[in-house]
């Protein structure tokens, strides 16, 4: 259930960065590489010990906060997919 919520913040954040005029290209790529990795945890059973995976939800929260003032709409898509990151200890 948490993977498809996941899932689904991950998708509303993608197509919210597509009707977003102007993404800042180091926020874009920090984008890119939180994307990838949950997705690699998502498609893991358990999570792994590796220190990139355990702090996504830091990572999240830090992009947060600097889509806070650019990106009012999308931020509180990035915090929730925080969250979700948090509760499920990733």
């Amino acid at each position: 259930m948490e993977k498809e919520h996941l899932k689904n913040l991950l998708q509303q954040l993608h197509e919210g960065l597509l009707d977003t005029e102007h993404v800042d290209e180091e926020v874009k790529s920090l984008l890119q590489e939180l994307n990838q990795d949950i997705h690699q945890v998502l498609e893991k059973e358990d999570t792994p010990d590796d220190p990139i995976y355990s702090a996504l939800s830091e990572r999240s929260q830090a992009l947060s906060a600097r889509f806070a003032a650019q990106h009012p709409k999308l931020e509180p898509v990035l915090r929730e997919l925080g969250g979700m990151l948090e509760k499920m200890g990733v």
